[in-house]
């Protein structure tokens, strides 16, 4: 074969072969993209400056949330006064008398402790508790809430009938709030049976029920109570119920 042969068969061949390339090469450019899948890559890839700065982002997330939670501690002071009637109920007899009373409370989330302490000198009675609360309903002091406590009360009594007198007690205090202001609140408390040298064997109990307004931190609360105690002296044949009656008003404290 001439040249001009072998000439003409490869200009035949070329003309085929170069547009095929040529659509090869432009359908891999149309289909892929390396530009993009590259782009796609880095937002995907991590490196230790990325960490130190998450790290970092954490911490001060950390700290600010540490500064604007809030505290779990809550601490509440309260005082009052109490205008009260005590009534011997088996003679009939009854006598008006003034006294005053303060409360301190601590919580730590839904656990907390409770003082309380009572003057009534007019009547010879001065009575010092603690309390164990634990709160089953509710998050907070200002808030709605059911609480169960257990503590122990000693009382100090003066006069003929000078004695101490300690007695463990089970209680159980609801607080309902109406508006977010306003509420009702109320307890019922248990004194567990006990026998006293003076007294006898001596049980009572105690019911309140009240109302209170909140003002930010402040409440300005009023209550009826009644506490009644019953004693029997082992050579007697009757028990001796004695009723104290009264209303508590007063202001608590929150902070």
């Amino acid at each position: 074969m001439s040249r001009i042969s072998y000439l003409l068969v490869f200009c035949i061949i070329t003309s085929f072969s170069v547009p095929a390339l040529s659509q090869t090469a432009s359908r891999w450019s149309s289909g892929i993209d390396f530009t993009k899948r590259a782009a796609q890559r880095e937002k995907t890839r991590w490196s230790l400056t990325d960490w130190l700065a998450m790290k970092e982002r954490n911490r001060m997330m950390d700290m600010w949330l540490s500064m604007n939670s809030p505290s779990p501690f809550e601490f509440a002071l309260e005082g009052s006064y109490n205008s009260l009637k005590t009534e011997v109920v088996d003679s009939g007899t009854s006598e008006s008398f003034k006294s005053y009373s303060g409360v301190f409370t601590a919580h730590a989330q839904f656990v907390g402790l409770s003082a309380e302490y009572e003057n009534n000198t007019e009547e010879g009675l001065n009575d010092l508790s603690g309390l164990f609360n634990l709160r089953v309903l509710g998050n907070s002091l200002q808030n709605t809430a059911l609480t169960l406590h257990y503590g122990l009360r000693t009382r100090e009594m003066s006069g003929a009938t000078a004695t101490r007198l300690s007695q463990q007690f089970a209680q159980a205090s609801l607080q309902i709030y109406i508006t977010k202001y306003f509420g009702l609140d109320g307890r019922y408390r248990y004194f567990l049976p006990i026998t006293n040298d003076q007294l006898g064997d001596v049980q009572g109990d105690v019911s309140e029920a009240g109302l209170f307004i909140d003002f930010k931190a402040f409440r300005i609360f009023g209550a009826w109570y009644k506490e009644s105690q019953k004693t029997k002296i082992p050579a007697a044949t009757d028990d001796t119920v004695t009723d104290r009656t009264g209303i508590r008003s007063g202001l608590k404290i929150f902070f």
